[in-house]
C-alpha cells in the first residue's frame, strides 16, 4: 500500500511542476516578479490554478498514506500524517476562497486565503525539517543530500518572501521571485520525499 501511494504521489507532484510551470505560460495579466503565484486564481488562468492546486492536495494525502502505512517506526509519523492531512484539507479549500489581487480592496474571503496561506507556508516548511532528518538518518545518499539542501532553500526563500512582506519598497520587486523559489522547493522536496518512500 505504502509504495502504490509513494508512486501516486510521485506522478502527483510531477503533475503540479508541469502545472505550475503552464500557469505562467498561459496569456495572463500577470507576471512573475509583481504577483503572487495565488493571483493567477483569478482570471483566465482560474481553471489552471485550481487544478494545480486540487492536485496538489492529493498529493499531500497520497504522501499522507506513503508515511502511515510505510513509516510505522518512525517517531515523527503520527504528527506528520496529522499536518499533512490538514495541508490536504487547506489545498482543497484553497480555490473556493480566492485572493485579493494586488490593488483590489482587501474582502472578507481574501484575508481567509492570507491565514490559509500562512498556514500551508509554515507547516510545509515545517515538515521538510522532519522529513529532511528522516531521509538522513533511514535513506542516505543524493536523495538525503537533496534534501538538506533544499529544506535551506526553502527557509532561505521563506525569509526572503517574509521581508519583501514587511518591506513595502521591495514587495514588487522580490515577493514573487521569492515565493516562485520557495514553492519550486517546497515541490522538489516533497517529490524527494515520494520517490525516498517507494522504499519504505
Amino acid at each position: 500500500m505504502s509504495s502504490v501511494l509513494a508512486v501516486i504521489s510521485v506522478i502527483l507532484w510531477l503533475a503540479r511542476l508541469g502545472m505550475f510551470a503552464g500557469l505562467h505560460m498561459v496569456a495572463s495579466p500577470y507576471n512573475a516578479i509583481e504577483h503572487a503565484v495565488s493571483d493567477y486564481a483569478v482570471g483566465p488562468t482560474k481553471r489552471l490554478s485550481a487544478a494545480m492546486t486540487w492536485t496538489t492536495a492529493l498529493g499531500w494525502l497520497t504522501l499522507a498514506g506513503a508515511v502511515w502505512w510505510g513509516l510505522t517506526d518512525w517517531p515523527d509519523r503520527g504528527l506528520t500524517v496529522f499536518l499533512l492531512l490538514i495541508l490536504t484539507a487547506i489545498f482543497t479549500v484553497l480555490p473556493l476562497v480566492p485572493t485579493d489581487v494586488e490593488g483590489q480592496t482587501i474582502t472578507r474571503i481574501g484575508i481567509v486565503h492570507y491565514v490559509l496561506a500562512i498556514a500551508w507556508f509554515a507547516i510545509a516548511y515545517s515538515l521538510t525539517g522532519n522529513f529532511s532528518r528522516w531521509m538522513t538518518d533511514a535513506v542516505g545518499g543524493s536523495l538525503a543530500v537533496a534534501g538538506q539542501v533544499l529544506h535551506i532553500v526553502t527557509l532561505v526563500a521563506l525569509i526572503a518572501a517574509i521581508a519583501a512582506l514587511v518591506i513595502t519598497p521591495l514587495r514588487r520587486r522580490l515577493f514573487g521571485t521569492a515565493e516562485r523559489v520557495f514553492l519550486v522547493a517546497v515541490t522538489l522536496f516533497y517529490l524527494l520525499v515520494a520517490i525516498a518512500l517507494l522504499g519504505a
